[in-house]
């Protein structure tokens, strides 16, 4: 029995959430359920159980929610196990998956004592999972695909970063908005703007566009405004964050581990010639959107402050007197650590430099 049921955990990977009639997990409920005598933890599961307690207590929820998963993988029927790790998620802010694992607490112990516990937990969450992305959309055959992102709130920058990233604020998106699948290519660029500024032509048509400056990320939003008729922009930094986190609080956009889903000194080529890459070759965050770490930096439209101090709490561009730009999410040239979800960087409007690139914006109905 417990071979068969770890066979289909690991199936349970898929991203519908437990209660669809479709989820394998229902198959472990249905015959965790109907087993009497209940099973009991294999001694092997039971070591990664009193593990996981023991990193609880050393205040190293990382390594107790990898030997939860463990304990889990050889018994995905053991109620506890999905309700403690559910917990450990979301003290660390990853409120989607911790819900995920609650309910399937719920589904093996409906009745169970954490269970009223369990569904309040639930309700809480509900307040700071974003919704899954929506539809994609296209104006024009050159036109970058653009995702459309819901209204949304989260928590904006780090306490555990640079003094810029700081204070930790919430912030509040009460409109949807559609933003850049990828980085703007240099192929678009050049559908647009008749030429390509690029220093690494040789990277290719959908390799993103680079050394271009804020202004001319502008230039290039006027043109492609009046060929389609829409309103394109770049997003504001909080746009670019949100989107970038789309529900989570992991240190990349899209994972915890820089690799899986960014393009950076540390992965991009040798010591001595790192390149950009094609884009969306790398791992897409929950939103369905790529390179938000690395590849290119990317131009936004506020200007730079050098805090969070009296940033605007709805989502919108912070003007200001600064002569900077803020650019965000590292690139195939520096170190990983600039590639961090809160990572900043500014450079004046007019400053083309060939790690500088962008994606578009547009406000939605």
């Amino acid at each position: 029995m417990r071979k068969c049921l770890a066979v289909v955990f690991i199936l349970i990977c898929a991203p519908a959430f437990a209660e669809s009639t479709n989820d394998p997990f229902q198959e472990v409920v249905t015959k965790y359920l109907a087993a009497k005598p209940k099973p009991v933890l294999s001694e092997e599961a039971h070591k990664y159980k009193v593990q996981a307690e023991f990193m609880v207590q050393q205040k190293q929820p990382g390594k107790a929610m990898e030997l939860y998963g463990k304990a889990l993988n050889i018994a995905p029927w053991w109620p506890e196990g999905h309700f403690r790790l559910a917990l450990l998620l979301g003290d660390t802010n990853k409120y989607r998956d911790a819900t995920q694992e609650m309910k399937r607490y719920l589904m093996l112990a409906p009745d169970g004592p954490d269970a009223r516990a369990a569904q309040d937990k639930i309700y809480q969450w509900e307040l700071v999972v974003v919704p899954e992305a929506g539809k994609t959309s296209k104006d024009c055959p050159e036109c970058p695909e653009m995702v459309e992102i819901p209204a949304g709130s989260f928590d904006m920058g780090s306490n555990d970063g640079e003094p810029d990233e700081k204070p930790v604020h919430h912030v509040t998106i009460a409109k949807r908005f559609a933003i850049g699948k990828t980085e703007v290519t240099q192929a678009q660029w050049h559908a647009v703007m008749g030429s390509d500024p690029s220093y690494f032509t040789g990277c290719g048509d959908n390799c993103p566009v680079e050394q271009v400056s804020w202004d001319d990320a502008q230039a290039f939003i006027h043109k492609l405004n009046a060929k389609t008729g829409k309103n394109y922009r770049l997003p504001s930094e909080a746009e670019w964050e949100y989107a970038c986190r789309a529900g989570n609080q992991q240190e990349f956009c899209g994972s915890d581990n820089g690799n899986a889903v960014s393009w950076t000194s540390f992965n991009s080529g040798s010591f001595f010639f790192n390149t950009p890459h094609p884009v969306a070759t790398k791992q897409a965050n929950a939103f369905g959107l790529y390179d938000m770490s690395g590849n290119v930096w990317e131009w936004v439209q506020d200007t730079y402050h050098d805090s969070y101090t009296g940033a605007p709490i709805d989502g919108s561009a912070w003007d200001g007197d600064s002569s900077m730009h803020v650019l965000r999410g590292g690139s195939w040239g520096y170190d990983q650590k600039f590639s961090r979800a809160a990572s900043r960087s500014k450079f004046g409007p007019n400053y083309r430099y060939y790690s500088y690139g962008f994606r578009l914006a547009m406000t939605l109905p």
